[in-house]
């Protein structure tokens, strides 16, 4: 994740949240300051906006892999302010088109906290594309002033068709040939539980000389 330069086309009513984003990024906390009046939106009210880019590697082999993004943030209404009309929202977005969006509770109380949660089918090529957006936008001015405090936010991918390598190893009687058993482990030798189909990755050549 890192903070976006790119504009998502909320319009004047959402200015940047000033400053950097990375504290929320990385699991920590994110202050929205509470703004006096509404002169930084549209004269009625102030939506502060963090807005990130999703860049992410998929593992070798999941070029053409397809998953579900799943996205969540806490959000808690310091005050001194209640909420109004529209308190917030977390969204996610695939260039300038919104995917998918969890709204906050509205007219919320002082002190309300509440966990924003949004998930949408994606591919490894979005992952991979820095295409992906997600923004948090919380009301810090409408009627009143309010400050907000954005935490716990958590990002995860679940890609399937992967080819995942491993190796696979048989004990093998001598006298019959039967397999007595199997143990899998990653390429450098940590244990592994493959799911889905296993297949061998290059067949050997039995072909006698």
């Amino acid at each position: 994740m890192d903070d976006s330069v790119a504009t998502i086309g909320l319009g004047r009513t959402f200015p940047d949240l000033a400053g950097s984003h990375a504290a929320l990024w990385s699991g920590g906390a994110l202050t929205y300051p509470a703004d006096p009046n509404a002169s930084a939106g549209d004269g009625t009210q102030v939506y502060r906006t963090a807005v990130g880019r999703i860049i992410a590697t998929p593992p070798p082999d999941c070029e053409g892999a397809t998953g579900t993004l799943t996205i969540s943030t806490r959000v808690t209404l310091n005050g001194p302010g209640a909420g109004q009309w529209q308190d917030g929202s977390l969204m996610l977005y695939r260039g300038t088109t919104q995917i998918v969006e969890d709204q906050a509770m509205r007219f919320a109380p002082v002190g309300h906290v509440e966990t924003l949660t949004v998930s949408a089918p994606v591919t490894a090529a979005d992952l991979a594309s820095g295409n992906l957006r997600v923004a948090l936008y919380l009301e810090t001015f409408h009627v009143t002033s309010k400050s907000w405090t954005a935490d716990q936010f958590t990002i995860t991918a679940q890609l399937n068709g992967c080819a995942v390598q491993f190796l696979r190893t048989f004990v093998i009687d001598c006298d019959t040939g039967a397999v007595l058993t199997h143990s899998d482990t990653t390429l450098d030798g940590r244990p592994y539980t493959p799911t889905g189909q296993v297949g061998q990755c290059n067949p050997p050549n039995n072909t006698s000389r």
